[in-house]
């Protein structure tokens, strides 16, 4: 990992003029289209061939590419939150709807924290959680995922008795989150009934893509923030991750430049690689591949340098350490 020792006090309107900045943030809801179709394409191809073919090795490479589809569906609803999805304020809502309930988060619930994590990154107020992963069964269950999934289902199942973790505080954000907490359970009962009717089906087409792709959605979203800078400096708090791989970037819709996106929030996924020309060289933290990313987290772990992060780490007053957040009713 890059890390750059300058103290960069850049000013994100001064890379571009406003003509570059309107026609970066220019929105097109047939090239999010086009693209999604591909996602659906991709998906589709798999799973059609372990149900045709029909052995445990087709089912298994079914999984396997689907679940890569699907882990997507997280950074689509990423997008959709921000708006730059598509070009309406309902393309966007419908678009999040649809891919957060595919992947169980709800979507309402999943944009105002993504939001108030986006204006207060790295502080206390940061809803994401921190802390320092310092043995293999910890980040083991990073990996798995399971206090992000659960950490919102339980905040959703919680907004039907009118409690909210600290960052939900107006009343439009909270009838939209019972809304979709409805849609997601209208979800989960169809999952429920259909693989009642046909488990095996419902199994290679759903279930254990689904389930392994929330650990390979992990494995893209940890190096986002972990090594950065713990400060409110949108060059210094955020990493981006220069894979070479274009077909990762386009099925993750571009997330690897995720300090880019930060920058300029604004930006639809597949304008970042522009806005990345002008802003890498500015950063502080970079990486050049997901996998260096995680073999430096368990040469740490296994050495013993992550303990000693550990000790020297000291926790921001408030700050998050998991997504179990304190539920309080709603006045």
């Amino acid at each position: 990992m890059t890390q750059s020792q300058e103290n960069v006090h850049l000013d994100r309107n001064d890379l571009f003029s406003s003509a570059e900045l309107r026609k970066l943030t220019r929105r097109s809801s047939g090239q999010a289209l086009r693209r999604a179709a591909t996602h659906a394409l991709l998906y589709a191809i798999p799973v059609a061939g372990a149900l045709v073919v029909d052995t445990w090795w087709a089912i298994g490479i079914g999984w396997v590419l689907a679940a890569v589809v699907i882990a997507s569906l997280h950074n689509l609803l990423h997008c959709a939150s921000h708006g730059t999805f598509m070009n309406t304020y309902r393309g966007n809502r419908v678009a999040g709807q649809v891919a957060g309930t595919l992947i169980l988060v709800n979507s309402a619930l999943y944009r105002v924290f993504h939001m108030h994590h986006h204006r207060n990154t790295h502080t206390a107020e940061d809803p994401e959680p921190d802390g320092i992963i310092t043995n293999l069964r910890e980040y083991a269950t990073a990996m798995i995922n399971w206090d992000y999934f659960i950490g919102f289902l339980r905040m959703s199942v919680a907004s039907l008795g009118n409690r909210y973790p600290y960052f939900v505080k107006t009343d439009r954000a909270r009838s939209a989150i019972r809304r979709d907490t409805w849609i997601l359970f209208g979800w989960i009962a169809a999952v429920i009934a259909l693989t009642v009717l046909w488990p095996m089906v419902m199994l290679t087409v759903y279930i254990m893509p689904a389930c392994i792709a929330w650990v390979l959605n992990n494995f893209s979203i940890m190096p986002e923030h972990y090594y950065a800078e713990r400060s409110d400096n949108p060059w210094r708090n955020t990493n981006s991750v220069y894979t070479k791989s274009r077909w990762f970037s386009f099925l993750n819709w571009n997330t690897n430049y995720h300090a880019e996106h930060h920058l300029y929030p604004g930006v639809p996924a597949w304008n970042l690689h522009e806005v990345s020309t002008q802003v890498r060289q500015h950063l502080a933290c970079t990486e050049t591949s997901y996998i260096r990313f995680h073999i430096r987290m368990l040469s740490d772990i296994v050495s013993g340098r992550a303990k000693e992060q550990d000790e020297a780490f000291v926790l921001q007053e408030g700050r998050a350490t998991s997504f179990i957040y304190p539920l309080r009713k709603a006045e």
